[in-house]
């Protein structure tokens, strides 16, 4: 009579085959749901930094053409782009900025907008905490300047 009982020889092969199917999949599957992000986390880099920087703009310059133009872009990224990939930090610095900065039928204040620069650092803040956490950076903490 012959032994029908499976060697150890004969299953640890597939064992590992199996295992090593499982391990692919899984990669795969984390792969492809970050791959999916991607796009998403690009897109909030790219407006992250486009507000930030007009929003310093708005703060500091002294050139009415270019105020007016920084005006204009951060009425947009407020009541559009940004709002799809903001948190609720970067909402609340934008709100808070949003109501000091005149609208779009105003005239232009005196400038530079110096009660705009510490808003403005708030939302540079806000935003680098937003992309640190999204892209799953760790980077030291930054105190805020306070005048």
């Amino acid at each position: 009579m012959s032994d029908t009982k499976p060697s150890l020889a004969t299953a640890i092969p597939w064992v590992l085959a199996f295992a090593t199917i499982l391990v692919g999949v899984w990669k795969f599957t984390a792969e492809q749901g970050q791959a999916n992000k991607r796009p998403f986390l690009e897109k909030q880099l790219e407006l992250g930094f486009k507000a930030t920087e007009t929003a310093a703009n708005l703060a500091v310059t002294t050139d009415i053409e270019e105020w007016k133009k920084a005006r204009h872009s951060f009425w947009l990224l407020y009541w559009g782009s940004l709002s799809i990939v903001e948190d609720p930090n970067v909402e609340q610095a934008m709100v808070e900025l949003g109501k000091l900065v005149p609208e779009m039928d105003e005239p232009v204040p005196p400038l530079p907008m110096s009660n705009l620069q510490q808003p403005s650092y708030r939302l540079a803040h806000a935003v680098r905490g937003l992309l640190l956490k999204s892209w799953n950076i760790e980077l030291p903490d930054v105190e805020a300047k306070q005048n």
